[in-house]
């Protein structure tokens, strides 16, 4: 199935192919989860069960680590940010050298805030790989069906559906702005960052423009097939309606899992502390 936002390709396999209410499930437990625990052990860990869980639901390893590719730069700032001035560094993981002048012999980066940046990337990639699991398993039919099965009203869930058809027609549009100037003898990848930020900052005014015709095309086409958001209506491929036993005790253990987990770190103080 393709990725309604990053146009990733997912096998099919029988992980993949569950109820899009326990993968909703996932993303509302998994969101609320990270902010329980702040153990980067804890964190590190929900992080390789969202990435194990990916492969076998079909997802490649290398769309996985084309997603970390597209991140690591704001992953790097926050680990040097919390490595160099987070409250909490107390351990100096090492000095600069005793020869320096005015800095010789200063600490310059401390384990405790390094380990708490590393947190705080966990914390970001976790929910974007339960996204992506969603959506590179599901159809859009799929996740409007999903979304109006839990009483989602029809048109919000039309509405989710539409957003992410967008994304990729902007990347498209995007890239056809980039060949357009490669075709010009104007080589973005070439650039330095300066002017890259400037070319791509002129080219914004052109893909809001074009957006926003996309938009009005699609609010006439709704128009003309008499849209009405109601929620009385049949569907093309309405799939299997009633979830199966395994699938609601997966909701009901996701679920169940972040109030648990609240309740034993109130408890024993399981996950309290960064490292």
């Amino acid at each position: 199935m393709a990725n309604l936002a990053l146009n990733v390709q997912a096998r099919p396999t029988a992980l993949g192919d569950v109820d899009v209410r326990v993968k909703f499930a996932l993303l509302l437990s998994v969101s609320f989860l990270i902010f329980v625990w702040n153990s980067l052990a804890l964190q590190a860990a929900t992080l390789g069960v969202m990435v194990v869980l990916l492969l076998a639901a079909g997802v490649r390893a290398v769309e996985i680590a084309r997603l970390v590719a597209m991140l690591w730069p704001a992953f790097a700032l926050i680990v040097m940010i919390q490595g160099l001035w987070s409250p909490l560094g107390e351990t100096p993981v090492w000095h600069l050298p005793e020869g320096l002048p005015w800095l010789g012999g200063a600490v310059f980066f401390r384990w405790e805030g390094l380990a708490f940046g590393l947190t705080v990337c966990c914390r970001l990639l976790i929910p974007l790989l339960a996204f992506l699991y969603l959506f590179a398993t599901s159809s859009p039919n799929t996740i409007v069906l999903g979304l109006v099965r839990m009483r989602v009203p029809y048109r919000v869930a039309f509405l989710v559906s539409t957003t992410f058809r967008f994304v990729p027609l902007l990347l498209e549009e995007l890239s056809s702005m980039r060949d357009a100037q490669r075709l010009r003898g104007i080589d973005v990848d070439a650039m330095g960052i300066g002017r890259k930020l400037v070319l791509i900052g002129r080219m914004l005014v052109p893909l809001i423009v074009a957006s926003l015709r996309r938009a009005q095309q699609i609010e006439v086409a709704l128009q003309s097939r008499g849209f009405s958001g109601s929620e009385k209506r049949t569907y093309l491929d309405a799939g299997r309606g009633r979830l199966r036993a395994a699938e609601w005790l997966a909701i009901v253990f996701l679920l169940a899992l972040p109030p648990a987990a609240a309740l034993l770190r109130a408890v024993t103080g399981l996950g309290t502390a960064v490292i």
